[in-house]
């Protein structure tokens, strides 16, 4: 291994295995150039002088990275997301530190920690809270107030530089954390605290907080109370209410004296069984995680009527699903009924893949109206009525009943 050495003394382990690997695995993400304009077919061009120089300053200490680009990305709630895009360059080099650190901190992660780790997802996640909600009656849903934004710098380096020792992570988690941001009316601030959500180490450095403000508290303050974690999204079980408000108390607290403060309309205490249902809890038997909302339902298994806790596609969801379908007008889509099962497949799959990972046919109401919408192009490309577009398609479903993905669920009848 090639060690140099900064000014500062700071032994930094770097290798250039290490930032080629990086470029790998940055190259295939997001192609937003970030403040310099570089893009991946110049950076791909000259790539053996550009990796070259930047490993010669991540491995001397003397790297900088450049200021931000700030995006708004829309919401579900039609309000506004932030986006800090870093340059190409600085991605690799967040990356590159980004390995070197996980294997400091992933054996330290909380089992119920599931958010951007290997070999965990979000269905695991959902998983474990279907099974969680049907042995206890009540759910508290927490919601932490812009949570990427407000994560104090000073904290997080402190439990940083407690779980990795190498003062060169530090080093350059701190000047990542201080780089100046570019907004999209050319201003430039210099932010106080948070982690950009676009960068590629934000992900680690936000489930390192909250280890240490939540998960690690958890365990030490209540080791048998049962929760899930996907990033800031947590979930918390318990038997009675009076527990559950105890706790959202004591995490008031503990969350304000880590700089974080907990959204008080979003955050709830929920009871999923109605049968138990006091009037000191909300009418609301449900809850949200990842897209789906989990609904008591009456199913008979092996012959005997049971209250279930299921994971189903929430409403939002849906809607959003239902919004990008009316986007892509495929009714306006010439050509073959190829360019449109090539153009709606990736989608569907994406779709299926996702929220009906747990029942195979959740989406089958929206699938049907893909299938009006197909009903429409046919109107529209091949001037017929609907009685002989619904023939059509049919005939075309029988021949090839693979043509759209979402065929074998939801056939073209």
């Amino acid at each position: 291994m090639i060690e140099l050495f900064s000014k500062q003394g700071v032994s930094v382990p770097i290798t250039t295995t290490m930032v080629w690997e990086a470029y790998k695995h940055v190259k295939q993400g997001g192609e937003a150039p970030g403040t310099d304009g570089m893009t991946w077919e110049y950076l791909h061009t000259h790539r053996s002088q550009l990796l070259y120089q930047l490993w010669i300053r991540l491995a001397s200490g003397s790297y900088f990275p450049k200021a931000i680009r700030a995006v708004s990305i829309p919401k579900k709630d039609r309000s506004k997301r932030v986006l800090g895009l870093p340059t190409l360059l600085d991605r690799i080099a967040q990356q590159t530190v980004r390995v070197h650190l996980e294997k400091c901190l992933e054996p330290r992660f909380h089992q119920n920690s599931y958010g951007y780790r290997a070999g965990k997802s979000m269905h695991d996640a959902i998983n474990k809270a279907k099974f969680n909600s049907q042995q206890y009656p009540y759910v508290m849903k927490l919601d932490i107030k812009s949570y990427f934004d407000t994560i104090p710098h000073d904290k997080l380096l402190k439990a940083l530089q407690f779980y990795c020792k190498e003062k060169w992570v530090s080093l350059y988690v701190s000047r990542w954390l201080k780089a100046s941001v570019v907004n999209e009316d050319g201003s430039k601030t210099q932010p106080q605290s948070g982690t950009p959500q676009g960068g590629v180490i934000s992900p680690l450095l936000s489930n390192l907080y909250l280890h240490v403000v939540f998960d690690g508290w958890m365990l030490q303050s209540y080791p048998g109370i049962r929760f899930e974690r996907y990033a800031d999204d947590i979930i918390i079980h318990t038997r009675r209410e009076q527990i559950a408000q105890s706790i959202l108390n004591k995490l008031r607290k503990r969350f304000t004296a880590c700089g974080l403060i907990i959204h008080p309309t979003k955050t709830q205490i929920i009871c999923v069984r109605q049968s138990q249902t006091k009037r000191s809890v909300n009418d609301v038997h449900t809850f949200e995680m990842g897209g789906f909302d989990f609904i008591p339902q009456w199913v008979k298994v092996e012959g005997e009527w049971k209250l279930l806790i299921l994971p189903s596609p929430s409403k939002a969801s849906k809607k959003a699903i239902m919004d990008k379908i009316r986007e892509l007008k495929l009714h306006t889509r010439t050509g073959s009924i190829y360019v449109v099962a090539n153009l709606l497949n990736p989608l569907v799959r994406g779709w299926q893949n996702y929220y009906c990972h747990f029942i195979k046919r959740d989406l089958n109401d929206l699938l049907r109206f893909v299938n009006r919408r197909l009903e429409k192009w046919c109107k529209w490309n091949k001037r017929m009525n609907l009685r002989k577009s619904r023939r059509w398609l049919n005939t075309l479903y029988k021949l090839q009943p693979g043509l759209f993905a979402y065929w074998s669920v939801c056939p073209a009848y």
